[in-house]
């Protein structure tokens, strides 16, 4: 949830507690009845009112499908212990992905993406490699090289590494004498 959205949060709760605190004064017969129905007659038939309560509606589902957003694909479960569970978030696994494939030689760029399979976790590289690299085996090395990190550091076996050459660099490395 970002910050936005905790502001509206924050918000959004305030004035729930306020109407919360209405609901037990009124409960509690600490406000009058008729004080109720004067101020919900004035609201009767005002456009005002019903674009205030289309504002919350919109606020309350934006904050539904951000809790849900949240919770969903963020993390993963990998060790259920005694002591309790050990969860690695898929973030990090793409991070330790991206240092992995970013150390095979020919590789001059990658982005990462990890998801949540049926089977286990699907790692999707797109890489740029280098014009005079072998892409067979560069592809093979990564994919390998990738398997065996997040097995030996996570403890989860990869389900699936697919790896898209998106470009190949032509740039090269000048050197500059120095006199």
């Amino acid at each position: 949830m970002g910050i936005f959205d905790r502001i509206i949060l924050s918000i959004y709760t305030f004035f729930l507690a306020f109407l919360s605190i209405g609901v037990i004064l009124l409960a509690l017969q600490l406000i009058p009845i008729d004080a109720v129905w004067a101020g919900i007659s004035r609201i009767y038939g005002q456009w005002e009112a019903s674009l205030v309560g289309a504002v919350f509606l919109l606020v309350s589902v934006r904050l539904l499908l951000a809790g849900i957003r949240s919770r969903r694909g963020k993390s993963m479960v990998i060790h259920h212990t005694e002591m309790g569970d050990v969860q690695v978030s898929l973030r990090a696994v793409e991070n330790l992905v991206e240092k992995t494939a970013r150390h095979i030689h020919g590789v001059r760029g990658v982005d990462v993406d990890v998801t949540q399979g049926d089977h286990g976790l699907k790692v999707g590289i797109k890489a740029v490699v280098s014009l005079e690299s072998n892409i067979p085996t560069v592809t093979a090395e990564m994919q390998a090289a990738v398997h065996k990190y997040i097995k030996n550091t996570v403890g989860v076996e990869l389900a699936d590494v697919k790896i898209v050459v998106e470009n190949i660099s032509n740039e090269f490395k000048a050197r500059h004498r120095v006199e």
